[in-house]
């Protein structure tokens, strides 16, 4: 007879059944979500001789036990499509709110290696449910059963910055995270259709494509139930983050220590590029910089003098193309700064702007050989390079041409463990700061760039997952920022949480989803900065979406900007990030140390409008309300700040609801013109077209 065992608590119940070899999920609830008959797990093995692979899950073994004690359940799984010496051990620890998994595998078999292991997740269906998803600083997919939803993404990297998910219909929902404090490489899978939702979080196994291969999963899959929204499922991850993650810089009443304070006080960055040279040629990155050649070929340094001038606030500047060698060519070979860099970085830097120049600090050109650099992809290089199961070197395409041939540039990914590979960027970052003298670093696509699953047997980590991609990229930044100058700066690429760390800011600028939402600073304000939006390219001209860019990067803690200096040229642009970069200015403590509330609900009668900068990210439309709200609350003192922006140009009614308790509002702190009901705060009146409301509370 099958065995049957449920977990009822009052807020959601999980039902299991083994059945012969057959162990299976058989349904229960969480909120409002119904949970559906599915595998506890599932894996993939391989035979190491014949490359031969089995794809396994809970159903698939000989042997099951099932072991009960006061809270906690343990289920043995051996012998998988009865390949003997294969053994899983699923371990469960439970809550009045949440189950927490954990997943050991012992392999003793001498012909097979476990390949891959899933964390223990849910299939679960619903009528209606919104679904949270980590990308970016977060998205919601409202009605996600209904429109459909499907993403295959590593973690970390720019489309997974974090590791939990999130649905959830009109009260509440579900959050299934992975609790993994180290950072290993994961692979997301996510489909929501038909009213239902599949997620699967697959960890590479360690050892992978060795036989008898035994490993932990690291960290645990919790699936909580919860009230609430995305903001809700936001502060379950933080409390894990908060108490266990090693990638945590520390912080005090003051936010982060270890952030040099002339870039703590920046309020605006510009970020634009130098000319080509005729050695260059053509080769440029057209999604930001294609129409470069409109300007005169001192416009990057003089424009960029006339908008600090404008701004009168503190200005960063990060320059691309300041390097001999062509954009995504010849990397890593960036020692040779430009003649007009050198001149230009003397007059920015004497009218007042930091000086941040670019480098790439993942990617070698695998054809850089045909240049004639004496250390080469092909002396050097390839020894670092991530090589796949298939014994394949990994590299990416992308869209520049080699000078010399005309060649399409591939370039490798680096495994962090390649020790020379440490030195070669150190050594790049240090003929910066000590020959050139620039006031800080950009290390492109380190916490943009996809983790890899390596299998180059050179290198010092087992083959496979586990968290070495992580550890050797922090370790290569814990030798650089070991001798980095007092006052420099140190940003990155995108916003993969654990690189945190390593690096004063992270370049925050695809932030531009439809369906975004703050979770990623609502979690993470004051430990790291955030470092503008994108509003160039295809996006160059619309200033609807300029406004909405620029006023989302203020109620989000963001330094304004990474926009082009030619925003000086254009005086109504100007006049409305004038108004933002001063407020921002203004309160740079309140962002540099406070913590995010959850934004306030915002009604008005002003149309939404739609932009096409989702071809960053979904290639969906971006729906842009012209209203636009955040709440913050400082550490150190008992002090809420409420900001409500009007991009429109015109003037309307508005009408703002959050909770008094979570705002620190009482009938004795009231601000004039609010009311509380029912535990809500509610605020009404009118704003002037490109108005910014600011409430101190």
């Amino acid at each position: 007879m099958p065995k049957k065992l449920l977990i009822s608590k009052e807020k959601y119940q999980i039902a299991f059944e083994i059945d012969g070899g057959k162990l299976y999920i058989s349904g229960g609830q969480f909120g409002e979500l119904s949970v559906l008959k599915s595998p506890l797990f599932s894996a993939r093995l391989k035979n190491v001789s014949s490359g031969e692979k089995a794809f396994v899950s809970s159903e698939s073994f000989k042997n099951i036990s099932l072991a009960e004690g006061e809270n906690h359940i343990s289920f043995t799984l051996s012998n998988p499509n009865g390949i003997h010496g294969i053994t899983f051990n699923v371990n469960g620890e439970y809550t009045d709110e949440y189950i927490l998994w954990t997943v050991d595998v012992k392999n003793e078999n001498s012909d097979y290696s476990v390949m891959e292991a899933t964390y223990p997740m849910p299939r679960l269906s619903s009528n209606y449910f919104d679904l949270f998803v980590p990308g970016t600083c977060g998205k919601v997919i409202k009605d996600a059963g209904t429109r459909g939803y499907k993403k295959r993404e590593v973690y970390p990297r720019h489309r997974t910055t974090m590791q939990y998910y999130a649905a959830y219909g009109k009260v509440g929902g579900i959050y299934l995270g992975i609790e993994d404090p180290t950072g290993a490489v994961k692979r997301f899978n996510v489909l929501a259709e038909s009213n239902e939702l599949s997620l699967t979080a697959e960890f590479f196994g360690i050892n992978a494509s060795n036989a008898a291969n035994s490993f932990a999963l690291h960290g645990g899959s919790k699936w909580q139930v919860f009230d609430g929204d995305w903001y809700d499922a936001a502060m379950i991850y933080a409390d894990f983050v908060y108490k266990k993650a090693e990638w945590l810089p520390e912080i005090d009443a003051g936010g982060r220590r270890d952030i040099a304070p002339r870039f703590k006080d920046v309020a605006f960055w510009i970020s634009d590029y130098i000319p080509n040279s005729e050695y260059q040629g053509d080769n440029v990155p057209a999604s930001a910089f294609g129409d470069y050649k409109n300007y005169p070929d001192d416009y990057w340094c003089e424009a960029a003098i006339r908008l600090k001038k404008e701004l009168d606030v503190p200005v960063a500047y990060h320059v691309y193309n300041w390097h001999t060698i062509p954009f995504n060519v010849e990397y890593p070979h960036f020692d040779t700064p430009k003649a007009e860099f050198l001149c230009g970085l003397k007059k920015l830097q004497e009218n007042g702007i930091l000086v941040v120049p670019y480098i790439n600090a993942v990617s070698w050109d695998t054809q850089d050989g045909e240049a004639g650099h004496e250390i080469s992809f092909e002396n050097t290089g390839k020894h670092g390079a991530v090589i796949n199961e298939n014994g394949e070197i990994v590299t990416v395409p992308y869209p520049q041409t080699t000078v010399r041939e005309g060649k399409e540039v591939k370039l490798a990914p680096i495994c962090p463990s390649f020790e020379k590979w440490h030195a070669l960027i150190e050594g790049t970052i240090r003929n910066l700061e000590n020959e050139v003298g620039v006031d800080g670093v950009y290390l492109d696509e380190v916490a943009a760039h996809p983790a890899y699953s390596c299998f180059n047997r050179e290198h010092s980590h087992a083959p496979g997952g586990g968290s070495h991609w992580v550890e050797n990229y922090n370790k290569m930044m814990s030798r650089i920022n070991k001798n980095k100058p007092k006052d420099g700066y140190y940003y990155t690429e995108c916003n993969a949480e654990p690189y945190m760390k390593s690096f004063d800011g992270f370049l925050s600028w695809i932030w531009v989803e439809n369906g975004e939402v703050p979770a990623f600073p609502a979690i993470y304000s004051g430990y790291i900065q955030f470092v503008g939006r994108y509003t160039m390219g295809k996006q160059a001209n619309d200033y609807n979406f300029f406004k909405y860019a620029i006023a989302k990067s203020l109620v989000c803690g963001q330094q304004i900007g990474w926009c082009r200096a030619n925003v000086v040229d254009k005086p109504e642009w100007l006049d409305f990030l004038k108004k933002i970069v001063k407020l921002r200015s203004e309160y740079t403590e309140l962002f540099n140390s406070a913590k995010m509330l959850r934004p306030p609900k915002v009604e008005s009668e002003l149309p939404t409008l739609f932009s096409d900068a989702g071809g960053l990210a979904d290639n969906e439309r971006v729906v842009m309300e012209q209203l636009i709200a955040g709440a913050w609350k400082y550490r150190s003192k008992e002090k809420t700040v409420i900001f409500l922006i009007n991009t429109a140009e015109c003037k309307t009614d508005f009408a703002l609801e959050f909770s008094a308790s979570e705002y620190g509002i009482t009938e004795n702190n009231l601000p004039s013109g609010f009311k509380i009901y029912d535990g809500k705060c509610l605020a009404c009146g009118k704003i002037a077209a490109h108005e910014c409301k600011i409430w101190e509370i």
